[in-house]
């Protein structure tokens, strides 16, 4: 026969013949245990008729049958990505002695050179230990290094949070409702977006890595101005003045700052923005501007003719003592420390300190927040929630409460309405950033100039359109916590001769009535 024997003892030879393993039995008798450490010893057979070694073995003597086929000597596989290679040797065990190495490294280069791996190999490799039927890394690619994203941080505005404080001797209001700054004061800051590295496959082919994305920074050039500053671009307020953010874009609004006070000096003040005085608004004058007006004399005001914010919020520090029903009027929200002889009316929330006494007042909701609080006497109206320690006083003086109620159904189906107009807007919001991060890196013709204008100008009207639902979404929780259509929660008293109105549903108080909250659910008045 022209063949190779690879094995033989007076059993069983075993040839290599042409494309495949031959097995010759001479006499029965080989045990098993002989036959599989023959096997193993020969990691480079591949067994693929089982049936032919057991026929040869259990009817010896029998004629050469095929029973398998030789291994590749040097198998190589690569992985998916082409960042790694790896090598399984199928070769007898003197193949790997020491004295045969070269061979072994000249026949593993050129099974590397056939699968066109050139880059990464290990060369160390062929100094270990190595053997047969086990599985080595001959080669790793780099990987590409993705490049990173910008990261946007940009100035926050504080949240419209009061600050009651009873030490015994004082009784302390602070809020901070306009966020004031000057010029040249950090407004924001864009860490730049990175490259990123290209990577190399073991087969020599470069990766290109992904670009980080360049988010866009919204801001009113007129009033902010950006400096580059090693690896980031940063913002800063061209003028003094009030931060806000009006379509989405931070901007400095103007601010009017009154040192001392409202009087004969500055006569009535109307003003386009903000405006945050130090002292008093004197008796008689009146102060109207766009946005917030904060007035933060501990001594408060008295009996001035009107405070009207056309767009934003009011605080008065030190409370209200008015004769004539003085005029505090918000678009949004209202925070003083107490109330006395006034009428308060806005769009959002009554938050008074301490107290409120004789005052009318009208609003979506009345918190008065002290665990001493009290409204005594004048009209109280909100849609919503009347909340307060205490309601009346012990001389009985005639209190009216009145909660006008809301359609609970209407509200939530409002708030679903919102959820989902925020979550397409937050959507879109992404898809733009994308897209506008895409336009910086390429050079852009006066036709992708305007594109991009536009991308821009809609990106702003969309994070104003956010804020504002976000706003309105917040409001329309903190209502629906209330219990039935409309409450009026009282935590400590209410005295007699108060009248308390739910929908429609009126509570005449006769006697002292310890802790309780009325409130309404389809037309009927509950109390607990």
């Amino acid at each position: 026969m022209n063949d190779k024997i690879l094995y033989s003892d007076e059993y069983i030879t075993i040839y290599l013949i042409m494309d495949g393993l031959y097995l010759e039995s001479f006499k029965k008798g080989m045990p098993i245990s002989h036959l599989n450490d023959i096997i193993n010893s020969h990691p480079e057979f591949k067994i693929t008729d089982f049936n032919a070694i057991k026929n040869a073995i259990n009817n010896a003597p029998q004629p050469p049958k095929k029973f398998g086929v030789l291994k590749e000597k040097i198998a190589i596989k690569i992985s998916e990505d082409k960042l790694k290679a790896t090598v399984t040797y199928y070769a007898p065990k003197d193949y790997f002695d020491i004295k045969n190495r070269e061979n072994l490294m000249r026949e593993t280069y050129e099974a590397l050179k056939k699968n066109d791996i050139t880059f990464g190999i290990k060369r160390d490799f062929f100094l270990g230990n190595i053997e047969a039927g086990k599985t080595y890394v001959i080669a790793e690619g780099e990987p590409s290094i993705d490049g990173e994203d910008s990261i946007v941080k940009m100035y926050q505005l504080k949240e419209v949070k009061p600050e009651i404080k009873e030490d015994g001797k004082t009784n302390y209001y602070e809020l901070k409702l306009i966020n004031t700054v000057k010029a040249g004061d950090w407004l924001g800051e864009r860490i730049e977006a990175k490259e990123g590295s290209p990577g190399r496959t073991v087969t020599g082919e470069i990766i290109e890595p992904r670009k980080g994305k360049q988010y866009p920074l919204l801001y009113d050039k007129n009033t902010v101005y950006e400096v580059f500053l090693n690896d980031r671009t940063v913002l800063y307020s061209k003028i003094n003045g009030a931060v806000n953010y009006v379509e989405g874009r931070i901007t400095v609004a103007n601010h009017l700052e009154i040192d001392g006070d409202v009087d004969f000096n500055t006569g009535n003040i109307k003003f386009d923005g903000f405006v945050s005085i130090n002292g008093t608004v004197t008796d008689g004058f009146s102060v109207e501007a766009t946005k917030d007006i904060e007035i933060n004399s501990p001594l408060g005001i008295g009996n001035v003719k009107t405070i009207r914010s056309l767009q934003g919020s009011i605080f008065i520090k030190g409370g209200i003592v008015s004769k004539n029903h003085s005029v505090i009027d918000a678009k949004k929200d209202i925070y003083t420390k107490f109330a006395d002889n006034a009428f308060l009316r806005c769009g959002g929330l009554v938050h008074i300190g301490f107290y409120c006494i004789n005052s009318t007042v009208e609003a979506k909701e009345v918190y008065i927040e002290s665990p001493k609080g009290n409204i005594i006497g004048g009209y109280t109206k909100a849609e919503a929630k009347v909340t307060s320690a205490i309601i009346g006083s012990p001389l009985e003086v005639k209190t009216v409460v009145e909660v006008s109620g809301f359609d609970r159904d209407s509200f939530l189906k409002k708030l679903e309405e919102i959820k989902e107009n925020l979550e397409d807007m937050k959507n879109e919001r992404q898809s733009l950033k994308k897209e506008l991060s895409g336009a910086s890196h390429q050079e852009l013709s006066p036709n992708d100039i305007k594109m991009y204008n536009q991308l821009f100008n809609r990106l702003a009207e969309i994070q104003d359109k956010i804020k504002a639902l976000e706003y309105e979404q917040k409001n329309i929780s903190r209502y629906l916590k209330t219990k039935g259509n409309g409450e009026i929660a009282v935590t400590k008293k209410i005295y007699p001769n108060c009248t308390l109105i739910i929908n429609k549903n009126q509570v005449d108080i006769t006697h002292p009535t310890i802790a309780t909250s009325f409130y309404c659910i389809n037309g009927e008045l509950k109390q607990t």
